[in-house]
């Protein structure tokens, strides 16, 4: 998904997508509004991280190169705040009740998706899943286009088509209970 979704943000096809990243995964929220992450307490802890990036960060482009930052080296993190110009805004988020507030909501929109997804990555195309195709997402979203000029991408030779091994997700069933 992650390369897809670079040629998404490096292309003309950002223009004609709706795109929502949602830093929630197959975490579990008890009665009490304590979250539980699938891969414990640390990916908790980035979740809140990148939402936070989300909340603060006005372009999606923006809020992708800082997921990315994060997630390509989790350990520096913070180096990535600092990257983001927005330091001091990500921090008070982060530091303060909003983070919690933020993953409420991930939470809430996850647990409304319809089908229920069933591991993370979890791709919706004009709100139907990809299933195991997500990781021709540029070739899907190239396919389900209805306007009228079709963006660059869309001709080029990135539409081949990809296997995805059940080695690269992450299924809720494995979830920490």
């Amino acid at each position: 998904i992650v390369d897809d979704l670079g040629k998404i943000f490096d292309s003309d096809l950002l223009k004609i997508t709706d795109l929502k990243l949602v830093p929630f995964g197959n975490a579990h929220i008890s009665n009490n509004l304590t979250i539980t992450c699938q891969h414990g307490e640390e990916e908790c802890k980035l979740n809140a991280l990148e939402a936070c990036g989300i909340r603060t960060l006005p372009d999606p482009k923006l809020q992708y190169k800082f997921i990315r930052c994060v997630e390509k080296d989790t350990n520096e993190w913070e180096s990535c705040v600092k990257k983001s110009g927005r330091e001091k805004a990500i921090n008070d988020c982060y530091n303060g009740d909003l983070s919690q507030k933020l993953i409420l909501g991930y939470a809430k929109l996850t647990s409304s998706l319809k089908p229920k997804h069933e591991y993370v990555p979890w791709v919706t195309l004009n709100g139907k899943p990809l299933y195991d195709n997500y990781h021709n997402l540029v070739a899907q979203v190239c396919k389900a286009y209805k306007g009228k000029d079709l963006p660059k991408l869309c001709s080029s030779s990135v539409l081949y088509e990809r296997k995805v091994s059940k080695f690269q997700v992450s299924y809720v069933d494995e979830a920490i209970n």
